[in-house]
């Protein structure tokens, strides 16, 4: 302001078309002139035998907030369980059953079944390899009634 006989801007410095108002117990900010003390800015200390300013509450307005917390990263889209290894291991079973069946098929074939009904009961916690271990359980049960019935045929056929 270079004239001081000239009204003061109301609107100058307040934003949005508003003037600035001193917040709660706060002392309006005057112009240090010739008779008025200057107290010492922000980051300069009080000379010796000068008292520092007061602690003043913090004006009107937004109040502090903390900052947001740390978004957690997002999992990678398709990211799926691990699969259910027991089911992938009773179909393996189940195969090599089959094709063994004049051997040791009957045997793979018991566990196979074992290992079906296990991988069964992952499935139901885990969801993954329901359909597996079903047919795993399938081949193998294949299995040993292809072995049985080969026992019975041999057997049968020994006798005539």
């Amino acid at each position: 302001m270079s004239n001081p006989y000239q009204t003061p801007d109301p609107y100058a410095g307040g934003g949005y078309g508003q003037p600035q108002q001193p917040g709660y117990g706060q002392q309006p900010q005057q112009q240090p002139g010739y008779g008025a003390p200057q107290q010492p800015g922000y980051g300069q200390q009080a000379g010796y035998g000068q008292q520092p300013p007061a602690y003043q509450q913090p004006g009107y307005g937004y109040p502090q907030q903390a900052p947001p917390p740390v978004p957690v990263p997002p999992q990678p889209y398709g990211a799926t369980p691990p699969p259910n290894s027991a089911a992938t291991a009773a179909v393996a079973l189940g195969f090599v059953a089959i094709l063994t069946t004049c051997f040791y098929g009957g045997f793979l074939g018991l566990v196979g079944i074992g290992v079906g009904i296990a991988g069964l009961n992952k499935s139901n916690t885990t969801g993954q390899g329901r359909n597996a271990a079903i047919g795993g359980i399938v081949l193998n049960t294949l299995a040993v009634l292809i072995s049985a019935a080969l026992v019975v045929y041999i057997l049968v056929a020994a006798k005539a």
